[in-house]
């Protein structure tokens, strides 16, 4: 897939039943961590339940990988991974048909 010259380093660490606080300040802090990570590591990519700290259904862990994936393969940031799996709904249009939410009327 890759060239290996290309590579410079590489680390998986694996912790067991971690997951992740929800709690009403989830979404702000999230927002914090991922632009620090940006910001000092921007060739970092994260993906699926332990690699983003995030409880997603099985389909929206590996749609963050292939998104991931597209996202290595472009050589820029195509899709916001972290928004996979919000409202019910992927923001990345086109990618796959999700059910959407029902609205009370």
């Amino acid at each position: 897939m890759l060239d290996g010259g290309d590579v410079e380093d590489g680390c998986v660490v694996r912790q067991s039943k971690a997951y992740p606080v929800y709690d009403d300040d989830y979404r702000q802090n999230v927002d914090v961590f991922v632009a620090e990570l940006e910001r000092r590591y921007p060739g970092l990519h994260l993906a699926g339940r332990n690699g983003m700290h995030k409880y997603n259904n099985q389909d929206h862990a590996m749609m963050t990988a292939m998104l991931t994936a597209r996202n290595i393969v472009a050589g820029q940031r195509l899709y916001d991974v972290w928004k996979v799996n919000q409202d019910a709904e992927y923001h990345e249009s086109g990618l796959r048909t999700v059910p959407t939410r029902v609205r009370d009327r």
